[in-house]
């Protein structure tokens, strides 16, 4: 009797692993995943939600105040010139970042990353990253 418990309970086992094994994913496969990459919806949802935590306010838009002291607190971390860089992020010019505005710009950091233009950006083709 106990040999048969342990055949069925070890039958069982490895019928789950195989039916887990076949188990697809149903996320894509990111960065942190390995030479996957992550594609561009990926890459502009990540970034669009950490810059949009400057959104002080929680507006929807990040204005030059709210850039301005979220620079100020971190000296030393982030673009040389926050200035500089929210001007070159605010398409219209109006003072303020929209979510449109930080995807666009990440778009074209990503076609600039995605050296081998298979969609992806892999830890290889992210320099900083790839240490």
């Amino acid at each position: 009797m106990a040999k048969r418990a342990v055949c069925l309970t070890l039958a069982a086992f490895i019928a789950a692993t195989g039916a887990d094994a076949q188990t697809p994913t149903t996320r894509p496969p990111t960065a942190a995943d390995g030479p996957g990459g992550v594609d561009l919806a990926t890459f502009q949802t990540r970034n669009r939600t950490r810059l949009m935590r400057i959104d002080a306010d929680r507006d929807g838009r990040i204005s030059r105040s709210e850039w301005s002291a979220w620079w100020d607190a971190r000296p030393g971390r982030g673009p040389y010139d926050p200035a500089g860089r929210f001007r070159a992020l605010d398409a219209d010019g109006d003072g303020f970042l929209t979510a449109q505005e930080v995807d666009a710009a990440f778009a074209k950091r990503f076609a600039r990353l995605d050296a081998d233009h298979d969609g992806r950006v892999t830890p290889s083709e992210r320099p900083c990253r790839a240490k």
